[in-house]
């Protein structure tokens, strides 16, 4: 799968709370909502939903009973309702969901970080969309321990050194950060880049990371080892988390693609020609 058309600018945003620093101060920002053209998604699907890194929640007008969801739990709703609509996007085929890690917020929005549940997050994409593959965040949990694997069912897969085939495309999943092996979701860098070797070997169609690769000639922050290993490799198209890039998308005169969706969503559809 190789993106064809990038546009500069978002297609519209969406108004989120964010944390601040200290009690009481949060603050509204906008989450950027993206469409690109891919030359090609499976037969019978209208589009590919990714993103990562939201890390906020819902506006208090916008809870219902009062209590303010996590974004990514309140967004797949407003996607199927307002954007899809507003952006002409068809949705009559099926729409898969790739998560690139880091869906929790605190529940008071008075500090950045903060581990926690991310379970309903996937749940609230799974229950409006067909099926979703994602890897963890350092920042992600799920279950009763920190390091618990979640269950799900089937058209939710969770991937961390792992591969899947979903609608014919081949996606390989590396969750997490290079870091302390104690903590959640890390691994040292030898383990770190050793699979992700592993994972280029058959080539998948998208390589689903949340700490990624880096993009030197933007100063676009990553790991430089990791985008060695990808231009090395067949590898065509990266996504990816973690780090902000003010210019989510890079393309190496080899092909490889690299998307970095870290606080916004975007849209793939299939170019028609």
């Amino acid at each position: 799968m190789k993106i064809i058309e990038f546009p500069p600018r978002s297609a519209l945003t969406i108004r989120y709370l964010n944390a601040g620093r200290s009690v009481g101060q949060f603050y509204e920002d906008q989450l950027p909502i993206h469409v690109a053209k891919v030359d090609r998604l499976p037969e019978g699907m209208s589009a590919l939903v990714v993103t990562a890194d939201l890390q906020g929640r819902e506006l208090f007008e916008e809870a219902p009973q009062g209590s303010i969801r996590l974004l990514g739990e309140a967004l797949p709703q407003r996607l199927v309702r307002e954007v899809f609509p507003a952006l002409s996007i068809n949705a009559t085929g099926r729409v898969g969901v790739l998560l690139a890690g880091d869906f929790y917020t605190v529940p008071a929005l008075d500090r950045r970080g903060g581990d926690g549940d991310v379970t309903r997050v996937w749940h609230a994409f799974a229950e409006q969309f067909d099926w979703v593959a994602g890897v963890p965040g350092n920042h992600d949990t799920f279950g009763p321990t920190p390091k618990s694997r979640p269950r799900f069912p089937e058209r939710m897969q969770f991937l961390d050194g792992d591969a899947v085939e979903v609608e014919g495309l081949r996606i390989a999943g590396l969750g997490g950060i290079i870091g302390n092996i104690n903590r959640p979701h890390r691994r040292n860098q030898l383990d770190y880049l050793a699979t992700l070797e592993g994972l280029l070997k058959p080539p998948p169609d998208i390589v689903l990371m949340h700490e990624g690769p880096d993009g030197p000639a933007r100063g676009q922050r990553g790991l430089s080892q990791a985008r060695e290993i990808l231009l090395a490799s067949k590898a065509s198209l990266v996504i990816r988390g973690h780090a902000h890039w003010d210019q989510p998308f890079v393309e190496y005169p080899c092909g490889l693609q690299i998307l970095n969706v870290d606080a916004r969503v975007v849209i793939l559809t299939a170019s028609v020609s």
